[in-house]
């Protein structure tokens, strides 16, 4: 091996190891992008539902009935997105829609007989997956593997929300210039 080529390594695992608050979390959208697409394309292959579809049923399938921002907040997806495959799904048959008796300004979606079908095949593909996935990882790596997911989830919503803060501080505040000019 020459040294040049000896260089370029070490020069790598430099920036690698002062990267790794960046490499963790690109690491884990890869990894979450990779389980997306093929979960994406296998409930294409079985159900014929694209894209948010699916895990919509599947969330429905853990608790129901839900709201539009249940379903936004358990998928930690926007409300117009969920808002559009719901109406899909309604439109396909695989849920219904009503009104909250309680709350009459809001809706509850909830699982057709067609989605609860739909739902069993994929929390049954799911298991097969999740198992893939941990082949070979004993009970207690998984709890633990478990537990720092949690962790991560946690983490990541928090800084979510002080992304929206921030956000919306520096929207407004464009908009207060705005007004003064």
């Amino acid at each position: 091996m020459s040294s040049r080529h000896k260089d370029k390594e070490r020069e790598v695992a430099a920036r690698s190891e002062t990267a790794q608050g960046f490499a963790l979390s690109r690491k884990l959208i890869v990894l979450a992008n990779i389980l997306k697409r093929s979960a994406g394309a296998r409930y294409r292959r079985l159900l014929g539902l694209p894209g948010v579809d699916w895990g919509v049923i599947a969330i429905l399938g853990e608790c129901a009935p839900r709201t539009l921002n249940d379903l936004a907040d358990a998928m930690g997806l926007d409300k117009t997105q969920i808002s559009r495959s719901v109406s899909n799904l309604v439109e396909r048959g695989y849920v219904n829609r009503s009104v909250n008796l309680r709350n009459q300004r809001e809706v509850l979606i909830t699982l057709s007989s067609t989605g609860k079908a739909a739902e069993t095949t994929i929390r049954r593909t799911a298991m097969a997956a999740n198992q893939t996935l941990l082949d070979g990882m004993t009970p207690s790596e998984r709890k633990k593997l478990e537990q720092q997911l949690n962790l991560l989830t946690s983490r990541a919503e928090k800084m979510l929300g002080a992304e929206q803060e921030f956000d919306a501080a520096t929207r407004s505040d464009e908009s207060g210039l705005s007004a003064d000019r």
